[in-house]
């Protein structure tokens, strides 16, 4: 058991722990990035605040997991699965909802639009948890996880939410929805 009481071998990076590294560097982006969206909120457009706001939680928890799963990983040496989708149930459904607010920021957007995200990202999450926890065949719980994420993937590029993006004509729109785009297909594919 973990007794409480810190110690030099058990809570310090090793300089070629690179999974604990990578740790520390995504939980110093996450702080940066939060500190970064608060201050900034005050100089956009009124619209895009919320927007802004929504970003400031997704990396604000994400900073304060990642923390938690360095230790976890420094201490155990396993990756930590809860804390990755204790972070994920509450920072996946934001970024969700920030995909809403940005299409909201230049037009009205239909909540349909969240609603069907929000669909295929607890479908991604269940069966992604429930097949690496092990309580069904982590071969099923990956498909189950993948056609979730497949159909995010979907609504964002080629469904409701990626057409009003690319019909907006609103230049910040469509460079905002791109970048958001990027993080669930090439950083979610990590």
């Amino acid at each position: 058991g973990v007794t409480g009481v810190a110690n030099a071998e058990t809570v310090m990076l090793a300089q070629d722990d690179f999974v604990g590294i990578s740790f520390w560097l995504v939980s110093m982006a996450c702080l940066a990035a939060t500190v970064f969206f608060f201050l900034e909120r005050s100089s956009v457009p009124a619209g895009w605040r919320v927007s802004m706001t929504v970003a400031g939680l997704v990396t604000g928890i994400a900073f304060v997991h990642y923390m938690y799963m360095r230790d976890v990983w420094i201490m155990t040496g396993d990756s930590p699965t809860v804390y990755r989708y204790i972070d994920w149930l509450i920072t996946v459904p934001l970024l969700m909802l920030e995909f809403y607010f940005v299409l909201s920021a230049v037009n009205k957007a239909d909540s349909g639009i969240f609603w069907r995200l929000m669909l295929g990202t607890l479908v991604m999450l269940v069966g992604g948890y429930l097949g690496e926890a092990g309580y069904i065949n982590a071969t099923l719980g990956f498909i189950i996880g993948m056609a979730g994420w497949v159909y995010i993937l979907y609504e964002v590029f080629s469904g409701e939410a990626g057409k009003r993006a690319a019909k907006s004509g609103n230049k910040a729109l469509v460079t905002a929805f791109g970048a958001m785009r990027m993080i669930v297909t090439v950083g979610w594919a990590f």
